[in-house]
């Protein structure tokens, strides 16, 4: 069952940057906020009635490749640029808590509890619902569990993104408010969409699948177009993949008279690594007669319910250069890299899987490899492709040209764990 917390209120007009800053988190651009709060203090209660489930709708498929083109949506494209303005839910609600899996825990709870009851029986859906556990993806307009920020309260839009702030790390978050601007971004300077889509942070997802709890198995869903975190409790460990987030443009934008980079750092340590081999080096890493119009493991399992879909290459097909042949530098920028999407939760959380992933036994299989038309990879050039891909780590970028912003090409990233995706649970 949820754990009791109380919540402390403050009503305020906030732009998403805004949140980052009250919360503590820092922002790469170097943004200021101002905001004026007033605080009101309202006791939450728990309640020990089963909630009811919901089932989300199946009516929609896609094979996992952004184009921006699916319009498959009920959305008619209507101008919602305006839509990073929340209420902060306060951060006292759990910073008390040590453990990681009961502060979040405790911050479901809090914006449960802000949830009207047929919104809560929305955002909580049954732990055996497999279908629901592989319901997300990169596109626009494609079913997704949960409710939407648009249809939240001021107050239940605050405490959904405080979900966030105390699921990922101070870097992780910038990431997710980033992500969430840049669709915004891109509805500002597509007049609200293109197709039929709509661009805009009200469309980004919180979903429960299974009863938030510090003992039983559960799920946390937080996503939208470009962006799928996928969170699984169990009672034997807490994972973190799949992880899937995009952002066009790959550049700094502003929405709000505030800036916002969310990928500029994964791509600026994937191309270091790459920037740092040989000529010998990069032949070798070189993904021979192979092209990537996207990452190769996106939402392959969308809405199946099944792993399946999900095939790492195995045996011959794991090709690239060891990380063991490298030196001491550019194993460094390796660590760097993975760095770049596992510092995204907490120490908690982080640290073990950095133990794991570069350890001496895992860096001997290990393999960083890239492919595409140009000489060496490229963030510019539409088609480059590079990837870590160890014993359990996988990480991969994409770059596309852009959908919208079309002078400028954008990545797609994927971060999986062989070992660990959905708990295990699929």
């Amino acid at each position: 069952m949820f754990i009791k917390t109380k919540i402390v209120t403050r009503a305020s007009s906030l732009g998403l940057l805004a949140l980052t800053t009250l919360a503590g988190c820092s922002d790469d651009a170097g943004s200021d906020t101002d905001s004026e709060t007033s605080d009101t203090d309202s006791d939450s209660d728990t309640t020990d009635d089963e909630v009811g489930t919901t089932d989300g709708d199946t009516d929609s498929d896609t094979e996992g490749s952004d184009t921006d083109t699916d319009t498959d949506t009920d959305t008619d494209g209507t101008d919602t640029t305006d839509t990073t303005d929340t209420t902060d839910t306060g951060t006292g609600a759990c910073e008390d808590v040590s453990d990681y899996r009961e502060a979040v825990v405790c911050a479901a709870q809090a914006f449960y509890d802000t949830l009207e009851a047929d919104q809560q029986a929305t955002v909580l859906l049954d732990w055996d619902d497999a279908e629901a556990k592989t319901t997300w993806s990169n596109l626009p307009g494609v079913t997704r569990n949960g409710i939407t920020l648009g249809d939240l309260s001021d107050e239940s839009r605050a405490a959904a993104l405080y979900i966030g702030e105390v699921a990922l790390s101070a870097q992780g978050y910038e990431d997710y408010v980033g992500t969430l601007a840049a669709d915004d971004y891109l509805g500002e300077q597509s007049g609200g969409g293109m197709g039929g889509l709509t661009y805009s942070s009200d469309t980004s997802i919180v979903a429960f699948i299974g009863e938030p709890s510090t003992t039983d198995d559960w799920m946390l869903q937080l996503g939208q177009h470009h962006m799928a975190y996928n969170i699984t409790f169990t009672s034997a460990d807490t994972t973190v993949t799949p992880n899937h987030v995009a952002c066009e443009p790959k550049s700094e934008f502003e929405v709000g008279g505030e800036s916002y980079s969310p990928l500029l750092d994964e791509g600026e340590t994937m191309f270091a690594l790459f920037d740092a081999l040989d000529g010998t080096q990069l032949e070798a890493a070189y993904l021979d007669g192979q092209s990537f119009g996207d990452v190769l493991l996106g939402p392959v399992e969308y809405q199946s319910g099944s792993y399946d879909a999900v095939a790492f290459p195995t045996g011959t097909e794991r090709e690239g250069v060891l990380v063991s042949a490298l030196d001491a530098d550019q194993q460094a920028l390796v660590q760097a890299a993975m760095e770049a999407w596992v510092l995204d939760y907490p120490a908690e959380i982080s640290d073990a899987l950095m133990a794991e992933y570069t350890s001496a036994d895992a860096y001997a299989d290990t393999y960083v490899a890239w492919a595409g038309d140009a000489e060496a990879p490229d963030p510019d050039v539409n088609g480059c492709y590079v990837r870590i891909d160890g014993p359990a780590v996988w990480i991969e970028l994409a770059v596309q040209n852009g959908v919208v912003i079309q002078d400028e090409t954008h990545y797609h990233t994927m971060f999986r764990d062989k070992t660990r995706d959905y708990g295990g649970s699929l």
